[in-house]
C-alpha cells in the first residue's frame, strides 16, 4: 500500500502545473514514447462507411469538430485533463461519436489525445475502427500486458487504447488505486493534454458511477427522440454528484439542411 501512495504522489506531482494543450514542461523522451506504439492502420475507407466521418475533415465532420473546440475550450478554462463519456442506455451511438471527436483532436495538431475504451463489459470501438485486438484493457489495467504493446497511436498527437472483451470485476478494477495510480503514469509518460475514457451506460452497470470520480469531467450522450427528459434529468444529477458535468451531446439528430448552412442532412 505504501509503495502505491508513493508511485501515485510522485505521478500527481509531476501532473502539477499543467493545462490541456499547455503543457509546462515535456517529459523526457516524449518522441520516443510515442514512436514505439505501433501505429493504427488508416482505412478511410471503411471508416466512412462505420460513419467516422472526421478522420477525413471537410463538411461532414463539421458538428464533431464543433464538439472539440467547444470541450477544449471548457477544459482548458478549468483545467480538466480527464474526460469521461457516458450515455443513460446503449445504442446511443456514444462510442462511434467519441471516435469521431478523436479523430478530430487527431487534427488539432498542439493538443495529444487518448481514448481509451472503458467499456470493459461490452467494448465497441475496436470494432468500430475495424480493428483486431489482442488483449483486453482489464489485462492492461492490471499490468498483465504492458501498454506500450497494447496502445495505438494515430500520427503522434492521438493515442487509442482498445479493449478486445470483457473483463470480470470491471466495476472494482476501474475503481481501483492501482488504476489510479496507472492513469497517472500513461498521462505523464505520454504527455496527454485530453484523456478521453468511454464508458458503459450509465444506468446499466455501476462501473462509471465507480470511476467518474477519478476523472475531471463527463460528457453525457443521448440519443434524440428516444431517451427520455426524465432520464436526462436522472442522469445529469447522478454524474453531478460524483463530477463536473462538461455538458451534453444530443446524438442523431436528422437536421434540416437551412440550420446549419453545411448543405448536409445526415445522422451523427
Amino acid at each position: 500500500m505504501e509503495r502505491l501512495q508513493n508511485a501515485l504522489e510522485k505521478a500527481r506531482n509531476l501532473r502539477a502545473g499543467g493545462n490541456p494543450g499547455k503543457v509546462a514542461s515535456t517529459p523526457v523522451g516524449l518522441e520516443e514514447a510515442w514512436l514505439e506504439l505501433p501505429e493504427l492502420e488508416r482505412r478511410l475507407d471503411l471508416w466512412k462507411k462505420k460513419r467516422l466521418v472526421a478522420a477525413r475533415g471537410g463538411n461532414e465532420a463539421s458538428s464533431y469538430d464543433l464538439l472539440r473546440t467547444k470541450l477544449l475550450r471548457i477544459c482548458r478554462q478549468n483545467d480538466w485533463s480527464r474526460v469521461a463519456v457516458v450515455s443513460a442506455a446503449a445504442a446511443a451511438g456514444k462510442s462511434t461519436t467519441m471516435t469521431n471527436l478523436a479523430f478530430s483532436f487527431s487534427r488539432q495538431k498542439d493538443v495529444r489525445a487518448m481514448l481509451c475504451d472503458f467499456d470493459l463489459r461490452r467494448p465497441s470501438i475496436a470494432r468500430i475502427l475495424g480493428h483486431a485486438v489482442e488483449n483486453t484493457m482489464g489485462e492492461v489495467l492490471r499490468r498483465e500486458v504492458p501498454f506500450e504493446q497494447h496502445a495505438l497511436r494515430y500520427g503522434m498527437n492521438l493515442i487509442f487504447a482498445l479493449n478486445s472483451g470483457s473483463t470480470r470485476h470491471s466495476s472494482e478494477l476501474l475503481q481501483s488505486q492501482e488504476t489510479g495510480v496507472f492513469l497517472d503514469e500513461i498521462e505523464v509518460k505520454y504527455g496527454c493534454d485530453l484523456m478521453l475514457f468511454d464508458m458503459p451506460p450509465l444506468l446499466m452497470a455501476d462501473d462509471a458511477h465507480g470511476f467518474l470520480r477519478s476523472v475531471d469531467a463527463a460528457l453525457i450522450v443521448m440519443e434524440a427522440e428516444k431517451t427520455p427528459i426524465k432520464q436526462i434529468d436522472v442522469v445529469e444529477r447522478q454524474v453531478a454528484e460524483l463530477t463536473n458535468v462538461a455538458g451534453i451531446v444530443l446524438n442523431k439528430c436528422n437536421y434540416a439542411d437551412n440550420l446549419y448552412g453545411n448543405g448536409y442532412s445526415y445522422y451523427y
